[in-house]
This record gives structure tokens, sequence and C-alpha cells, in this order.
């Protein structure tokens, strides 16, 4: 890259209102902005903003919008230094992002969807958003949906398969099992925690002893691939007391019971083929 494409300049709040920031940013995470905002009080501003700068004009925030809220949201400075990028068009500026952060190893899966969506808003991606997390503008909108047993890390391996996938662009939605998935997961999602017999039993074996955001991933990609998805076709409420009777089935089948993934996944192939 040739270093006289990019150029540093001080830049006010008022700039910043010309500065777009795309809908392929990563959500905003306040505690992040919180600490931030720290950070810079006690040492400085230790690193620049990046924009891009298209060739028709249009200023993309690149990378920084968590820094760039905390100078200005939190901490109401007024000089902020920025370094300018000169690209061709948005999707260039994109991949800059994605470039950037890549290398810097500090995208998680869920940036990387939000990002393709942007790009391509009639995309798988932007489908596992929009209908599968319920078109959330932020990580903890995520909440308002899941928490109880599904996590984001897990709905993104279940929907869109592996990180190494999902950050390629090319995962994709299982078209013929998707729907019928995304009910099992939100009945379970809504139902699991609460049934009476789970109940009882965290009552007297303790809450960790029980179906998790981890464990439920190898759960969910079993029922998806066993059989052709066989077990896909029962109804909400059968699965749902299979995964109870699961979850005691695997706390009596080892002396010191674990609910990692990996014993979870192993415990739950021999559960199947033993109540075949």
């Amino acid at each position: 890259m040739n270093t006289q494409e990019i150029k540093t300049e001080i830049y006010s709040k008022k700039d910043f209102e010309n500065v777009k920031t795309p809908n392929w940013q990563r959500w905003l995470n306040l505690l992040n902005v919180k600490q931030l905002s720290e950070a810079v009080q006690e040492n400085g501003q230790l690193r620049d903003i990046l924009i891009c700068e298209t060739e028709s004009g249009m200023k993309i925030l690149t990378d920084g919008n968590h820094l760039k809220n905390a100078m200005i949201e939190n901490l109401k400075l007024n000089e902020i230094s920025v370094k300018i990028k000169k690209v061709k068009d948005e999707e260039e500026a994109r991949k800059t992002f994605i470039s950037f952060n890549t290398k810097g190893k500090s995208l998680k899966s869920i940036d990387y969807i939000v990002s393709y969506a942007g790009a391509n808003p009639k995309g798988d991606y932007a489908v596992f958003l929009n209908e599968v997390l319920k078109n959330p503008k932020e990580e903890k909108e995520v909440l308002k949906h899941y928490g109880n047993l599904f996590k984001i890390p897990a709905l993104t391996q279940i929907f869109l398969g592996s990180n190494q996938q999902i950050k390629s662009g090319k995962a994709v939605l299982s078209k013929n099992k998707y729907e019928r998935t995304l009910e099992v997961c939100e009945y379970l999602e809504q139902n699991y925690r609460y049934h009476p017999k789970l109940v009882k039993h965290i009552k007297s074996a303790g809450k960790s002893n029980k179906i998790n955001g981890g464990s439920i991933i190898p759960i969910m990609l079993k029922m998806k691939g066993y059989n052709n998805g066989i077990l896909l076709n029962q109804s909400n409420e059968n699965i749902l007391n299979m995964l109870v009777d699961f979850t005691l089935y695997h706390f009596k089948s080892m002396e010191n019971p674990s609910f990692t993934k990996d014993a979870v996944g192993k415990s739950f192939s021999t559960y199947i083929i033993s109540n075949e």
C-alpha cells in the first residue's frame, strides 16, 4: 500500500457529522466504550481513528468507532487524531475494515456476520441477523430473545457453521432445515429452563448440571444431521422432553458429571443410539 494514500488530520465533533458510520461496522459495546474512555483519560489518545475517503468524496468510519464514541460522547473531547485513507468505494472500505481487524485478531464471528450482512442485505448472513437474532442493533439486544439456553456463539455455529466458514463469507443456512431448526431453538429457549423435571433436578444437583450455551451446540447439530433430521420431525414438546431426559441421563452416566461441549456431544450420540 502506498503511504501517500494515508494522511493524519485532527477532527472535531462537528467534523464527524460528515463521516458515515456504515451498517457493516461491528455493534457498539458500551463496556468497551467505557474502558476506552478510562484509558484515554489516563494515557491520552494512543491510536488514530481510521476513516476511508472514497473517490466520490464520501468519508466512512472504518475502524475506531468505539474509540470515537469514548472520546466524543463520554469525554467530550474536540481534538481527535484520525488517519484518512483513500479508497475506490465503500466496498473497498469494508475490505479494509476486515483486513485491518483480521490482522489484529480482534473480530469475532458475529462481527463478520454483521459486516457481510451490511454488504449483502438479502444474503444468508442478513437473514440470520434479522430472523434468528431478531434484527438487533447491538449485542445486548439479542438478550431480549435469548440467554436462557442459547448464546450468540451457539446460534452462529448451529445456523451458519464453523467460525472459519463464517469468516470466509461463504457460510449458508440449511435451506431444508433452517425454519424448523429456528422453531425448535425458540421453543427450547423459552421452555427448557422452566421444565418441572429440570427445575427439580437443578434444585438438588446444582444449576451448573444442565445443558448450557456451549453444550447445546453438539445437540442441535446432531438433531439436524442425524438420520436426515428425523429428530427435528418430532413435536416441540417431545423434543423438549427428550432434552430434559437426556440431561438427567447424562448427569447419572458419570461419577463426576461434566456438561462441557465435548462431554455432552459424546454422551448425546450414545443416548440417541440407545433410544432407537
